[in-house]
């Protein structure tokens, strides 16, 4: 990290490209890795189509999703919880989430992580950091 942080932009375009279930079936999954702007938060963009999803993952921060367009059903450990444009859904650290778009059209969210890289578990075993 760097000792001084600078005011820019960061194009959508320059944001990781990830790959998974979110981006196979017609959506888009990108991260902004704090930790290259000498920041302590980092995000990941989803355009999630209907039906579509993350599966069971967690990871060892907490996770703030805002949800910008559309709608989804979140489960954290067993607990539902529906959400549309304009609601966030708050992860605890180390719980196991996963959502569905459940509305007609994409599902626009940013997930805040309260980490300078996003560190993901999944169920299966896999990571991604």
């Amino acid at each position: 990290m760097t000792d001084r942080i600078e005011a820019r932009v960061v194009r959508h375009s320059e944001l990781e490209l990830l790959s998974g279930k979110v981006t196979s079936d017609g959506g888009e999954l990108r991260q902004f890795s704090g930790s290259e702007y000498g920041l302590v938060t980092s995000a990941m963009v989803a355009e999630v189509a209907p039906g579509s999803g993350a599966r069971r993952h967690r990871h060892p921060h907490a996770e703030v999703f805002v949800l910008h367009n559309g709608q989804g059903r979140f489960e954290v450990e067993g607990a539902y919880f529906e959400a549309e444009a304009g609601d966030m859904v708050i992860i605890p650290p180390n719980a196991w989430p996963s959502f569905t778009n459940t509305g007609t059209g994409m599902l626009s969210q940013v997930a805040f992580h309260q980490n300078a890289r996003a560190v993901t578990l999944f169920e299966d075993g896999a990571r991604r950091d």
